[in-house]
């Protein structure tokens, strides 16, 4: 894989035809062949930074965005080690984190300037935004002359964090995967098969498009930059504020987001699906009964219906979704179905940075609603519910930072079951399970998809403060009616709940939940033990009045 991608890295400056696009103010496109160029730039100002004598840790933190792609990229090609912070955590979070791993430099994004006080090693800025330039300017380095090798390039590469959800972020190490050795006569009569399926999927398009707009800091989002970069196929970056937008102009066809922006997907398209005539109604209706929302997107009897019923469903999300990936948190089931029901598939991922591999994956084969797919790695559900994933100690750079049970299982921490068909179903995390003192268990993820409106725009968290009642910590506007209306929404959900799940009181609070003021992480997940020590002494309210 090493030398797959350095080949790739090596390539990009003869390709005029691929192409990254993102913001700067307004709307910059760039070739690949320009992006080799930025890479090489980076590479040589990099280089004039480095150490002499032992291996360079640059520290990388901010939003994504182009600089902070290339400087990645620059540190892959050249064998620096990237240590890469999310730009969601306060500044001595973030000092630690990079003391911790040893950085050398840290290059930072100009938007995060004011976090970086206890980062006791050189800093260097990039990135322009709308604050003065704050410090040394990493464009303004000279350079130096260095080449760069497949050689050159690190096994172990970069140095990653989780997302911290349960507590401080982990330390993740993330290397190259060793070379496969030669295989056998079975794996090349497989061969033919493996490619038909790839000629004859979209995956062979040309006009393949993906978006990022999720922080780089998760190692997700590089990875399928890295994966776009072997493919051939065009990126367009983004950000969390404007990527609905962005997805509507640029019409991507592959993306990985959270749940909350399919959510907000779902709604507008649900509202386009109520303003069709009674003739588009009707034929919606046979549209269903056929079950053509479940052909492929080539198929021409699938366009044909599309471009009758869905021609202005589609702009809500640039019409061209081949591969719409969820993870990282649960999504509400109407939010698929709602997707599915205009032939939309959002095929539901599941695996954990500390993992080497992927747990389980649906794809157009295995899929099922609800379903993160058939796992891809050996799975048992313990008696308690967790999910185990058989992995070899081998994979890991570091496997200390799992925990393996007596048969060499890896203790995922989350809960879930599989079918009697091999499906895998998540339910939640181990450490969220709400137990009443009743012996009662209550899944808050269950509890808040009752909650659409709030949990469209993650301001909803339930917890118990007392271990007797169910409580959420939640904000609703108040222009929209603060309090009062938060009180009468929560009353109108607490009957779709089973008796022990139903919301007994509730804290308002004034402010939304971000990234910005801790009560959510990066990748917009609910830092749910933050939330309810910051909420602890909070006022509770009964629902009920």
């Amino acid at each position: 894989m090493k030398r797959q991608f350095f080949a790739a890295l090596e390539k990009l400056a003869d390709n005029h035809h691929n192409e990254v696009v993102y913001r700067d103010g307004g709307r910059v496109r760039k070739t690949w062949a320009e992006l080799a160029r930025d890479i090489d730039r980076a590479v040589a100002r990099l280089a004039s930074l480095r150490p002499e004598g032992r291996e360079f840790q640059v520290g990388l933190v901010g939003p994504t965005s182009y600089r902070w792609m290339v400087l990645d990229l620059a540190c892959l090609k050249a064998g620096f080690r990237s240590v890469a912070v999310p730009e969601f955590l306060t500044g001595s979070e973030m000092g630690a984190l990079f003391r911790e791993a040893a950085a050398d430099v840290v290059l930072a994004d100009r938007a995060v300037a004011d976090r970086l006080t206890e980062v006791n090693v050189p800093v260097w800025f990039f990135g322009s935004g709308d604050a003065a330039p704050a410090g040394d300017d990493f464009e303004e380095l000279a350079g130096v002359e260095w080449t760069c090798t497949a050689d050159r390039m690190l096994d172990h590469y970069s140095i990653g964090y989780s997302s911290g959800t349960s507590g401080k972020a982990k330390r993740i190490d993330l290397v190259f995967p060793a070379e496969e050795p030669s295989r056998g006569w079975k794996h090349r009569l497989g061969l033919p098969l493996q490619y038909y399926r790839y000629r004859t999927s979209f995956w062979s398009r040309k006009d393949n498009k993906l978006f990022v707009f999720m922080p780089f800091s998760h190692l997700q989002q590089r990875a399928f930059v890295r994966l776009a970069l072997m493919r051939g196929i065009d990126i367009v970056l983004s950000s969390p504020q404007r990527c609905v937008q962005d997805l509507v102009i640029e019409k991507p066809n592959i993306m990985v987001s959270v749940p909350m922006i399919y959510e907000a997907l779902a709604e507008r398209i649900e509202q386009k699906l109520q303003q069709m005539s009674e003739r588009q109604k009707s034929v919606l209706g046979v549209y269903l009964r056929l079950r053509v929302n479940r052909l492929r997107n080539r198929n021409w009897v699938k366009r044909l219906f599309d471009r009758y019923l869905f021609g202005k469903v589609r702009k809500v999300y640039g019409g061209r979704a081949d591969y719409f990936v969820t993870g990282s948190a649960p999504i509400d089931r109407r939010t698929l179905l709602t997707f599915y029901r205009v032939g939309v598939r959002i095929y539901e991922g599941y695996g954990q940075s500390e993992l080497p591999r992927i747990i389980a994956m649906s794809s157009e084969r295995d899929f099922r609603i609800g379903s993160v797919g058939k796992p891809r790695v050996p799975v048992r559900v313990a008696a308690d519910g967790e999910i185990r994933v058989k992995i070899d100690r081998s994979e890991f750079a570091d496997p200390s930072i799992v925990t393996f049970d007596q048969e060499g299982y890896v203790c995922t921490g989350d809960l879930g079951h599989l079918d009697a068909d091999g499906f895998l179903y998540l339910h939640g995390r181990k450490d969220d399970v709400i137990v009443l003192d009743n012996g009662k268990k209550v899944f808050p993820a269950n509890v808040e998809t009752v909650f659409p409106e709030l949990k469209a725009e993650d301001s909803i968290c339930v917890t118990s403060f007392d271990g007797k009642r169910i409580a959420v910590v939640a904000h609703w506007p108040v222009e929209q009616g603060g309090s009062a209306a938060l009180r009468s929404y929560l009353a109108e959900g607490n009957p779709k709940l089973a008796e022990h799940e139903k919301v007994t009181l509730f804290v308002h609070s004034e402010v939304p939940f971000t990234v910005e003021n801790g009560m959510l992480t990066g990748t917009r997940k609910l830092r749910r033990q933050r939330i309810k020590a910051v909420f602890g002494d909070a006022k509770l309210e009964r629902v009920d009045g």
